[in-house]
């Protein structure tokens, strides 16, 4: 109301800036005015209001001021008795955050390079394995920066002393400025999935928060420091083309950089088109290719290139703006999405299901683009495997990474140092000869439960260990992970205590260490456990169709339809599918029924349809008409067009929601279709079900041989 009545006139940043008079988070509190006798009177009151009508005041002694501009003596000394507050050093804080004058950035990096030192100070890391230190640096270590890097950019050479010292604390080299580490900090900083550790790379990290900070601008959120940066730096050209001029803030030239990135993934979901510039924004796949071969007209938006008369495209236009081949390309894009109200035009980060862009997502696909090259191997069944303690997971990562201290590594590094094995003192100690090949080793793995031979296995460690364990059950993978344990342990007894290597002994460790702990069976499920009658969650009044899904993370996916007439099952729809996610498969599944649907009336009018899936989501979008919160932004044309079909069948045809045992049948059909490359759509004849009830189905000559039957 002060602002409202002009008696206090706040600060603006640019012509046409948002007045700033506060900023406020819980009980933190800054003010903003101008230094004149009059608005600190004004403050003087509206703090006296407040504080008689809250029963709360002001701390002076928690209290600052900040002078942006040089004043004159007298005008400090005056402001300062009436605010009663003193006036602040160069580098105050607010919500932990550094304020200063000069560039913060260094200031902010030695502050958390001093917090990090202080924690690891503490920390006895030679009490602790490589697993305990790798949980403490990633719940502890890995958070400290992550509050202050979303809104600063830390120099790089600080952040490189924050990765030594950390990395020095893994490998507990805490005490030495130099230490020999046969894994570099790049690899252990990969996914898991990639043969890192999954530790985050500070410097990429520090990327993706900013380009949260891009995202709110480019998708125009209606927040306070959005606006503010709108009006001081792209009021005039718009986000996309904004450019560095002298003055700006290190945040906004980090921005500008990091935009390049940002516009190779992302793209507007086109509903109605009114705010999408045409040639500016990303709206269809090859559009930087138009955007750079045209320059006019950038104030046409999408919307203006379609007819609404007509309710198609203005090719015409199209053909004018952006090329003959591009606007074939885009001939259908809109007409999906118009009728549905609740949809309008948003820009989605390319690599999430939902659409938005989260911190979490930026960075994976930071790192991911950035991997390095390694030997090929599956790192993720490393982490998979249930019964084996993490420690034990970190090891055997080290074992595959080749970054165990072996007398050949050692020897790689330092000539003077013998690559001959401390047991045998016949061959160079690799990793295969130490785990496998030496004669003490041999003994263990021939005397223990597995009861192995590794003559025959590869001289590679990593094709040796898939070799192993590739047939295996849990347990004795387990047993298999804690005899090389227990033989790395017996080899460093023998070189640093000069202890005898006892396989007897060690084989006898192993057992007493896994006792025998059944490993959780997964239930096989069966084709010949599909039943010809519909389950019984359902009715047998009508036509039912059962939809399911099966997705893997390579994107492969099954989807299957199982439809029953009057309780007996008639026919199977099965086809295989790349979909980016599970939910879009799951989209895809309830569309093959659609199409069934489809064609189904055009031979059997009057008829009802009741579908059912277990995907909470799908069948929520359907009833609620809502495409706005799907996981799965790119399932919305889908939906969209599946929404108009089934209102136009007016009321003949409906979803449900059904538990996952309901669909079993599809369920196991779907998988079958992902796994084996399976297409079938055809009728669930006797003849077909006359072994195994419909097992024959899966045969893939059988399905070369079938005639796709009519509906």
């Amino acid at each position: 109301m002060a602002q409202e009545r002009e008696e206090i006139k706040g600060v603006k940043l640019a012509t046409n800036c948002p007045i700033l008079t506060h900023v406020v988070y819980a009980d933190d509190l800054i003010l903003l005015g101008h230094a004149e006798d009059g608005e600190v009177q004004q403050l003087c009151d509206i703090m006296e209001e407040f504080g008689a009508v809250s029963g709360l005041a002001i701390n002076p002694t928690k209290s600052k001021l900040w002078f942006l501009e040089p004043c004159e003596e007298q005008l400090v000394w005056t402001i300062q008795n009436k605010l009663r507050a003193d006036e602040a050093r160069d580098e105050e804080r607010y919500l932990g955050a550094i304020l200063s004058k000069s560039n913060t950035a260094k200031k902010t990096g030695m502050m958390l390079l001093d917090k990090i030192k202080s924690k690891l100070t503490g920390w006895r890391s030679n009490m602790l394995s490589h697993a305990g230190r790798l949980v403490l640096i990633k719940s502890v270590l890995m958070s400290v920066p992550v509050y202050y890097m979303s809104v600063e950019m830390i120099p790089k050479g600080i952040i490189r002393q924050m990765e030594s010292q950390i990395a020095k604390f893994f490998w507990g080299k805490t005490d030495k400025d130099r230490y020999m580490s046969f894994i570099s900090w790049k690899r252990i900083c990969q996914p898991v999935d990639r043969g890192g550790l999954g530790v985050r790379k500070l410097s990429t990290f520090g990327e993706a928060l900013l380009l949260k900070l891009v995202w709110d601008m480019a998708s125009e959120e209606d927040k306070i420091w959005v606006q503010v940066c709108r009006s001081k730096y792209y009021s005039i050209l718009g986000f996309w083309r904004a450019v560095n001029v002298g003055g700006t803030s290190n945040i906004w030239k980090q921005e500008v950089k990091l935009r390049h990135t940002f516009k190779e993934n992302v793209m507007w979901q086109v509903a109605k088109g009114d705010k999408i510039p045409a040639l500016s924004q990303p709206w269809f796949p090859e559009w930087r290719v138009a955007q750079q071969a045209s320059r006019n007209d950038r104030k046409i938006t999408v919307s203006d290139l379609f007819d609404f008369d007509t309710n198609q495209w203005n090719l015409q236009e199209m053909r004018r703006l952006l090329g003959d081949e591009t606007a074939r390309q885009i001939d259908s894009l809109i007409q999906k999405l118009r009728s549905i109200p609740s949809m309008t035009d948003r820009l989605v980060w390319s690599h999430t299901k939902s659409g938005s862009y989260t911190v979490k997502d930026g960075y994976d696909y930071l790192i991911q683009n950035r991997e390095i090259q390694g030997q090929e191997v599956q790192w993720k069944y490393i982490w998979k495997w249930k019964n084996v303690s993490p420690k034990i997971k970190v090891f055997m990562w080290r074992l595959l990474s080749d970054g165990l201290p072996l007398a050949q590594n050692l020897h790689n590094r330092i000539q003077s140092i013998s690559p001959m094995c401390v047991r045998c003192n016949q061959e160079n100690e690799y990793a295969t000869h130490c785990f496998f090949f030496c004669q003490g080793s041999r003994m263990v793995w021939f005397a223990g439960s597995l009861g192995i031979s590794t003559d025959s296995l590869p001289l590679n460690v990593c094709e040796a260990l898939h070799m192993i364990t590739q047939q295996m059950n849990e347990e004795n993978i387990r047993i298999f992970c804690l005899t090389l344990w227990e033989i790395w342990l017996a080899r460093n007894d023998l070189v640093f205590q000069h202890r005898r290597f006892d396989p007897i002994a060690i084989c006898k460790k192993v057992q007493a260490m896994g006792h025998a702990i059944e490993g959780a069976r997964g239930e096989n499920l069966e084709l010949h456990q599909l039943v010809e009658r519909v389950p019984y969650e359902l009715s047998v009044d009508e036509w039912q169709v059962l939809v399911d899904a099966s997705w893997d993370t390579s994107q492969r996916a099954g989807s299957a339809c199982v439809i029953y007439h009057e309780g007996v099952l008639v026919r199977i729809l099965m086809q295989r599918h790349e979909a980016p996610d599970s939910f879009y498969a799951e989209t895809l599944a309830l569309q093959e029924a659609i199409q069934w649907v489809e064609e189904f009336f055009q031979a059997r009018e009057g008829q009802k349809v009741k579908l059912f899936s277990d995907c909470l989501n799908l069948t929520t979008a359907i009833h609620e008409g809502d495409l706005t919160s799907i996981p799965s932004w790119r399932a919305a044309p889908l939906i969209a067009r599946m929404l108009e079909q089934i209102e136009n069948w007016g009321g003949k045809v409906s979803l449900q929601h059904v538990r996952r045992e309901a669909v079993n049948p599809a369920h196991v059909l779907a998988n079958e279709a992902r796994r084996k490359n399976v297409t079938y759509n055809g009728i669930a004849t006797a003849a077909i079900m006359c072994e195994n009830r419909i097992g024959m189905a899966l045969d893939r000559r059988f399905f070369q041989q079938v005639e796709e039957a009519p509906p």
